[in-house]
């Protein structure tokens, strides 16, 4: 009989050893964050979003009242994914990891199966967290495990294998699914054994060094080949009116694994128990075509990314024309297997590029139709007549075509940045951003956040110009977008380049404070652009009006 785990009350004077006491992220915010990421998948990443914020925020709940709360009816949000290869599961469930920063952990439950020993490797996972947790157990006991192919754990008939392996690795999990103390030492160290030895000598006592699993997430993902028939046989018994209706129309795919039922997949080979320690399913959609061509065309996308650091590295710049991405994107989805054959189409397309462009004069490549349907005919071409000005214009235009992809991406998905941080949105920022996403490799977020910190040091050099003298200064908009600007440009701290604006400013400011009372100037541009010019208009007017 396990011994009910009740968590230490916290003490406030040191809620900051609590690496969830300050959880703040709310779901629809966390599922914006996908969303700038991952194509398509709505209602999973809607499941998936809301049920990973609330286990945080219950467990925050119940850490904050400590033994004054029974925890008895806590039940964990264990997740099973269902979806074909290709789709994303892996990599959503990596960005929700990185974005709410708690240790994650990846296993494979295929290895499970493998080893005579299935226990052993299932508290290894927990071992690894804390690895990934460097050591620290607090924020380990926090973590997300992904158990990868768990449905090859399943003991249905049409599965090969002995069914007795994959229901041992299933009984196994039981307990850190739920609740468990994991011995962090592992059994069969001889090293940890002696220490062991050693440690009982000094003391008398056996040194217990543990994690309990009773906070840890749990999320296990599949294929589930097979279960779909499974799905809809039971929905033929039923005889449901609207699925003859769907299964009766052309245009409509049915998705069987949408109507999956925890029946099905202990109809599929796992155990009732298991099952019942998965409360949430979340399922994935097939790729179209149309998402395939999104997710190439996205600024986020680690597959195009990866691509042009690959160019990148021999000082290659890359850019990739609409109609090259939706050739692409036509190209993998005829193989079938989602997300994965867009970098198989990718590296096929470009590879002879690579090996050989950095051989040549050439120091750029603009991907187009005809670079995707002949890659080897063009690279022909391009070597018995490098200065043709085609392959420029080429690039040229899907450079173009690029800037504009990412100038929508941050007006349409990036104003709730602007709006969050108040940080207006101007064509300049916008600018400014691109240039950043291009010129130092930084992705959209990553760039809108360094224009954010600059952005903030204008407004406090503002304040601090005010502590010292007395007067109260503020940047146009307009100027603050030209200091941004130039300070980008000359790679200058923001201090040291207003400092040398005012130094020319700050006693005519003083003159004109002093002959109208005036105590708050607001600067325009053109006081950056040319500080005396603009002090000497503004000290004439004064006079005049005098």
């Amino acid at each position: 009989m396990a011994t009910r785990f009740v968590p230490q009350r916290v003490n406030w004077a040191e809620r900051e050893k609590h690496s969830l006491i300050n959880f703040d992220l709310k779901p629809e915010e966390l599922e914006a964050y996908l969303d700038e990421y991952l194509i398509g998948q709505r209602e999973a990443k809607g499941i998936l979003a809301t049920k990973i914020c609330t286990h945080f925020h219950r467990v925050k709940y119940f850490l904050e009242r400590g033994e004054r709360f029974d925890e008895v009816g806590f039940v964990k949000n264990n997740i099973i994914i269902i979806g074909p290869t290709g789709v994303g599961k892996t990599f959503m469930i990596k960005l929700i990891a990185r974005k709410i920063g708690v240790p994650f952990v990846k296993g494979d439950a295929t290895k499970f199966s493998e080893t005579g020993y299935v226990g052993g490797d299932v508290e290894d996972l927990i071992r690894d967290l804390v690895q990934e947790a460097d050591g620290n157990l607090e924020k380990a006991r926090f973590g997300l495990v992904y158990l990868d192919e768990v449905d090859k754990i399943a003991s249905s008939g049409h599965l090969v294998g002995p069914d007795v392996s994959r229901t041992g690795v299933q009984r196994a999990l039981l307990k850190p699914l739920e609740e468990t103390e994991v011995e962090l030492r592992v059994p069969h160290d001889p090293i940890a054994q002696m220490e062991a030895v050693e440690y009982y000598r000094r003391t008398g006592r056996r040194k217990r060094n543990t994690i309990n699993t009773r906070y840890i997430l749990f999320i296990a993902s599949g294929a589930f080949s097979g279960l779909e028939e499974i799905i809809r046989k039971r929905l033929h018994k039923q005889k449901l009116g609207f699925l003859s209706e769907l299964e009766e129309r052309r245009d409509v795919q049915v998705n069987y694994l949408k109507f999956v039922v925890p029946e099905d997949l202990i109809a599929y080979g796992f155990e009732s128990e298991f099952v019942g320690r998965f409360p949430v399913i979340a399922v994935f959609d097939p790729l179209t075509e149309e998402d395939l061509y999104h997710i190439l065309a996205n600024p986020n996308s680690v597959i195009v990314v990866s691509k042009k650091r690959d160019f990148r590295a021999y000082g290659l710049d890359l850019a990739f024309t609409e109609e090259a991405l939706r050739r692409l994107a036509s190209l993998a989805a005829r193989e079938n297997t989602g997300a994965r054959a867009l970098s198989r189409v990718l590296e096929r397309t470009l590879i002879p590029f690579e090996k050989a462009l950095p051989s040549m004069e050439l120091s750029f490549l603009g991907v187009t139709r005809e670079v995707v349907d002949d890659p080897e005919g063009v690279l022909r071409e391009m070597r018995a007549f490098p200065e043709n000005p085609r392959w420029r214009e080429w690039y040229e235009r899907a450079l173009r075509e690029e800037e504009e992809r990412l100038r929508d991406f941050l007006k349409n998905r990036k104003r709730s940045f602007f709006e969050k941080y108040r940080f207006p949105l101007t064509p300049t920022k916008l600018d400014l951003a691109l240039n950043l996403h291009r010129r130092e490799d930084l992705d959209p977020q990553q760039a809108l956040e360094e224009l954010l910190m600059l952005w903030r040091q204008i407004r406090s050099f503002e304040k601090s110009f005010e502590r010292r003298t007395g007067l109260r200064i503020f940047f146009s908009e307009e100027a603050r977008d030209l200091i941004l600007d130039q300070v980008l440009k000359r790679d200058e701290g923001v201090y040291a380049f207003c400092d040398r604006i005012l130094s020319v400013l700050e006693y005519g400011l003083k003159l004109v404070g002093d002959r109208t009372g005036k105590r708050s100037f607001e600067l325009p541009r053109e006081a950056v652009v040319s500080p005396e010019r603009f002090l000497n208009r503004l000290v004439s007017a004064t006079y005049h009006l005098d």
